[in-house]
């Protein structure tokens, strides 16, 4: 079984503003597309509770670095009563938003060291002795990318701040 590290863990921007959805989902996509990260959505669900409108947003990129090492960013959008405003130029969402971001790094996700107990064993000890450098590298690209989707998204909504 391949083993996750949870590097960036609970990165969290709440806020409650104004801004273009669709905008924002095309901007965080194409993040996810041009730093070289496989993109899928896991969760979209629209609820309607007492009139008010919510929707939750789950997204996953991956990025394999080598046959070993892969580094995945979760980011998780919850829009709680939102209301739709409409400007001279755009259609707005007035809302409570919550971004979080989450990174991992996961070692040996094709599963080649699990055959046998030794080779287990052997993987184990490269991971602590011999790879510690490598790894340390990944994380931190790890910390980089989370920071810099969080960041994006933070500049994105101060954007919007000031229309």
């Amino acid at each position: 079984m391949s083993e996750t590290d949870h590097i960036v863990k609970d990165l969290i921007l709440s806020r409650k503003a104004q801004f273009n959805l669709v905008e924002l989902y095309k901007s965080l996509k194409y993040w996810f597309e041009v730093n070289g990260y496989v993109f899928f959505e896991k969760e979209y669900e629209d609820v309607i509770k007492d009139g008010k409108k919510s929707v939750t947003i789950k997204w996953e990129g991956s990025k394999k670095i080598n046959d070993y090492s892969k580094l995945i960013l979760s980011v998780s959008l919850k829009i709680k009563d939102y209301e739709i405003v409409e400007t001279k130029k755009e259609k707005l969402v007035d809302c409570s938003l919550k971004v979080g971001i989450d990174g991992d790094l996961e070692s040996d996700y094709e599963e080649k060291w699990e055959d046998r107990p030794i080779w287990k064993f052997l993987r184990a000890v490269s991971d602590r002795f011999f790879t510690e450098k490598k790894r340390n590298m990944l994380e931190n690209m790890i910390k980089d990318d989370a920071y810099d989707i969080f960041n994006k998204t933070k500049s994105f909504l101060n954007l919007y701040k000031f229309k």
